[in-house]
């Protein structure tokens, strides 16, 4: 097939593109895909189509792009769904604070009891958080797990403060 025919028959059938993307704008909305990149891999997909339509079958043209423009989509979601129990892209790696982990400096994290505190004021820990940092907290009161860089940095930073916090107030009260 000529480059002329392929971009004759593309234009024809260029209307197949938008129908797609509006009749999958929901799936493409989850997967937080631009319409102009998915406009252009389903462009793609169209003029391989094209390339490797076969008019010995029985199957209209328009009917064969429209069905590889779907599995197109079904592509673009497999390659970017997210995977596993941390809904993290497949590929990626994550790594996980929890607040039992070792510390860098030694020692382990502990969240002192009621009768540890004394004195101790949470609220002086909530008010020197940032807001990035109030999100995790939040996030994590909630039982979502901590999985985004900024967010295991926010809470090493959230450990760091009530460490410090906590050594200041035992040194007072002694």
């Amino acid at each position: 097939m000529t480059a002329q025919n392929v971009e004759s028959l593309y234009c024809q059938h260029k209307g197949l593109i938008k129908s797609t993307i509006r009749k999958n704008r929901t799936l493409l909305t989850a997967l937080r895909l631009e319409e102009d990149d998915v406009a252009q891999e389903l462009s793609i997909a169209m003029l391989s189509a094209i390339e490797g339509f076969d008019s010995g079958m029985d199957v209209p043209l328009g009917a064969y792009i429209a069905l590889k423009l779907k599995y197109a989509i079904l592509d673009m979601k497999r390659r970017c769904k997210p995977h596993g129990i941390t809904c993290v892209p497949h590929g990626e790696r994550v790594s996980i604070v929890y607040l039992d982990d070792e510390l860098p400096e030694g020692g382990t994290f502990e969240i002192p009891s009621a009768d540890d505190t004394g004195t101790f004021e949470y609220s002086e820990l909530l008010d020197s958080l940032s807001e990035c940092e109030s999100n995790v907290i939040e996030l994590a009161a909630r039982g979502y797990p901590i999985r985004q860089k900024a967010q295991t940095d926010a809470l090493r930073g959230i450990r760091r403060k009530y460490s410090q916090i906590y050594k200041n107030e035992g040194s007072i009260a002694a």
